[in-house]
């Protein structure tokens, strides 16, 4: 009796599961050893469906026993063995009855499973399949059942006040996925294929109505795909541009200006200076307060060598510094930014100025309320962890799994841990 006491304490078996019997066994050289540990339910227990919990009454013996990979002791396996009744459920039929240690139509017990995906989430399929000994496309399974169920026990759509939309690449070519998080957890909440307007509904669409009424910040870029969609199914909600969409608008700006008088250096027979100034174009886009004292001192000779170039440079780092300031002094100094670059005589800027008067009230929502989508490149910069350690993803499922589990926080704690 005591035996089996620490045995189920080693193994990690609830109190209404009883150990009938236990025995390891010999296998060859090079063949680790196993412990197979026999089961069954303690009595009086009311047999549930295996699919939704139900309870439900007896139907037949079933299959006879089965067996689940379980938890290594040592350097041996384990193995549980159990009989396999079914009930008969009245939403799904004859149904093999639920089991404490183990998830429906699954080889593997629960803590098991969670161990996999747990090293699945921290390094990648492949390499928690070798560890384990087992397939890769188990180690897929076991990540969609235990994302399955985690998403069943949870609404991470409930209660969202401001969410960030953004896409990311799963593929080479124009593969995307749309994500979308919360700002107040910063957590990824829902992840679908595509980046369309069809795909930015979906998500309405399942969020519903009465919660979509209920948001009151959406930050985004500036993809009408999305802001299309935004105006129709979320007209309450306040859009903000996210900054660092603007400020890449404005180096964009800065770099087609470089590339301007480099092509007019060259055509003008400036060989030697077009080559000096094409090594220019890091250096422009770098912020100031990074750059060192003789970098500094490069930018203020072009006063003398090129003030098309230093006028679009100043440009782009006023703009930066509106974005700092408080809100009345940054909407005051964006007018003054906007004149000033419709007049510049910058092609580049007076059309990213035109640009920025369409989005106007999204950049001042931003500037007031200081919401961005910085959440969002932190989730797609570990999204981007996710599918390098993978070496990529053929089927988007399988990615948005893999994201779901490591971004929405609810990848399964370690056996013991629980």
């Amino acid at each position: 009796m005591r035996v089996t006491s620490v045995l189920r304490k080693l193994l990690g078996l609830c109190a209404s599961v009883v150990i009938g019997a236990w025995e390891p066994t010999e296998t060859g050289e090079g063949v680790r050893p196993k412990l197979v540990v026999t089961l069954r339910q303690r009595s009086g227990r009311r047999g549930r469906c295996g699919r939704c919990g139900m309870v439900a009454p007896w139907f037949d013996n079933g299959g006879g026993t089965r067996s689940w990979r379980h938890l290594d002791v040592g350097l041996a396996t384990s193995e549980l063995v159990s009989d396999a009744p079914r009930v008969s459920c009245p939403e799904h039929g004859p149904t093999v009855v639920e089991v404490p240690w183990a998830r429906h139509g699954s080889w593997f017990s629960r803590a098991f499973e969670d161990l996999v995906v747990f090293d699945a989430i921290c390094s990648n399929k492949l390499a928690a399949a070798r560890r384990y000994g087992i397939s890769w496309r188990a180690v897929n399974h076991m990540c969609v059942r235990v994302a399955t169920e985690a998403l069943g026990r949870v609404d991470l759509l409930s209660g969202l006040v401001a969410i960030a939309i953004d896409e990311v690449k799963y593929k080479k070519g124009q593969r995307y996925l749309t994500v979308v998080c919360d700002h107040m957890t910063g957590k990824v909440i829902w992840a679908a294929k595509g980046r369309t307007k069809d795909t930015v509904s979906s998500f309405f669409d399942v969020l519903g109505e009465e919660r979509s009424a209920a948001l009151q910040f959406v930050s985004c870029d500036g993809a009408e795909w999305i802001r299309t969609v935004l105006a129709e199914r979320a007209p309450g909600a306040t859009v903000c541009l996210d900054t660092f969409h603007l400020v890449s608008w404005a180096t964009a700006a800065l770099d087609e200006v470089r590339r301007e008088e480099w092509n007019h250096l060259r055509r003008t027979g400036g060989a030697q200076a077009a080559k000096e100034f094409k090594g220019l174009r890091w250096l422009l886009l770098r912020n100031w307060e990074s750059l060192s004292s003789r970098q500094r001192a490069t930018i203020r000779e072009l006063e003398h060598a090129n003030r098309r170039t230093l006028r679009a440079w100043q440009l782009k780092e006023e703009l930066r510094d509106i974005l700092s300031m408080p809100f009345i002094a940054a909407c005051r100094a964006l007018d003054e930014w906007l004149s000033y670059a419709s007049r510049s005589k910058l092609a580049p800027f007076v059309k990213l100025a035109r640009t920025i008067r369409r989005y106007r009230e999204s950049i001042e929502a931003t500037l007031e309320w200081k919401l961005t989508n910085g959440i969002s490149e932190s989730n797609n910069a570990a999204i981007g962890r996710i599918r390098s350690a993978a070496r990529g993803f053929h089927d988007p499922e399988s990615f948005i799994t893999m994201i779901m589990l490591d971004r929405a926080g609810i990848a399964p704690s370690l056996p013991w841990a629980v």
